[in-house]
């Protein structure tokens, strides 16, 4: 009869070494939530490590002297561990305050760690290239705009949601292209729509659009027809303090330009010549061509005409208010 085996004796889960911390750190970027999130790491190691946060001191460079930075430094930490100095928007020194600093820096304290931000830097800085000698420089850089909806949709996916790319890029169109506010609607989206896809109709519902955003959905409900979703927009941006003269300017440039889409579009031109031609954004670019398609170069035209006689009528021939002619505008564009 074979013997069974020997019992494995357990091994003990492999733990990932914890690198010793750098005398200073330089942060750069303009990817604010990592850069937030890696201070966040660095501030839980010091209270980790020290056993509190009183080692931990923040200054804006904008309003402290480099020598008060050094100073603090170089003070004897409270609880025996590390002191954590913070000091954000470096760039705002001049080159002799940056000189004080690149002085520590080639003697800094044992007991410190000494954490620099800001959004940039030149590749000669004095600051930077003191850093990069006795420090580390570390970079974050936000993606692009046109990546922002793919950035979405890994967010989506470190959160547990579901998030296709039509809906990642309706949050951008509709909220901006702020990071931390996106992260913001995207983690009230990831809750609300729990282990379904985050739906087109969700977004619409929980997220906040930007004035920008709210324009643009005025302008596409009047070209499109969609007369309930027209006069609510308007009715949101008057009640948010939008001026009817300047919501009035931004109706007509984009009948405007749409008549351009749509005279292009009668000639021939696809969207994606139009949009070179015409220097647009892709989403941009898809709607106006969805509107010229229904509306057609004569329907704009139309349009075009009402907007003239509000224009007419905002500059003195009608006795109504402004806000009274700006609803009878919408009524005129919805049928004309």
């Amino acid at each position: 009869m074979s013997k069974s085996p020997p019992p494995r004796a357990s091994v003990p889960p492999q733990t990932q070494p914890v690198r010793p911390l750098k005398p200073a750190y330089l942060i750069l970027g303009d990817d604010f939530p990592k850069i937030e999130s890696a201070l966040k790491r660095l501030r839980e190691r010091i209270i980790r490590e020290s056993g509190g946060d009183l080692d931990i001191a923040e200054f804006e460079a904008g309003s402290v002297a480099p020598a008060v930075v050094v100073n603090t430094a170089n003070t004897m930490s409270f609880l025996g561990g590390v002191r954590l100095v913070l000091v954000k928007n470096v760039q705002v020194w001049q080159k002799a305050e940056k000189e004080v600093i690149a002085a520590y820096l080639a003697s800094p304290a044992p007991d410190a760690c000494l954490c620099l931000v800001a959004e940039t830097l030149p590749a000669g800085d004095r600051l930077r290239s003191a850093m990069e000698k006795h420090g580390e420089v570390l970079e974050y850089r936000a993606p692009k705009e046109s990546d922002l909806p793919r950035w979405l949709q890994g967010e989506a996916a470190r959160l547990g949601a579901k998030l296709g790319p039509r809906e990642a890029q309706l949050i951008v169109q509709r909220c901006g292209t702020n990071q931390t506010l996106l992260l913001r609607e995207l983690e009230k989206l990831s809750l609300y729509a729990g282990e379904e896809p985050v739906a087109s109709d969700d977004i619409e519902l929980l997220t906040s659009a930007t004035e920008e955003a709210r324009i643009f959905d005025l302008v596409d409900a009047l070209a499109l027809g969609r007369a309930p979703s027209a006069f609510l927009a308007a009715s949101e941006l008057l009640g948010a303090g939008e001026d009817v003269n300047m919501l009035f300017n931004r109706i007509l440039r984009h009948f405007q330009q749409l008549s351009r889409v749509a005279a292009l579009r009668e000639e021939g031109w696809s969207r994606d010549a139009i949009q070179t031609e015409l220097k647009l954004k892709p989403y941009p670019a898809r709607k106006l061509f969805e509107q010229a398609a229904l509306l057609g170069v004569e329907g704009v035209a139309r349009r075009l005409a009402a907007l003239a006689e509000t224009d007419a009528r905002l500059k003195g021939m009608s006795p109504l208010p402004e806000d009274v002619e700006l609803q009878l505008l919408l009524g005129r564009l919805l049928t004309a």
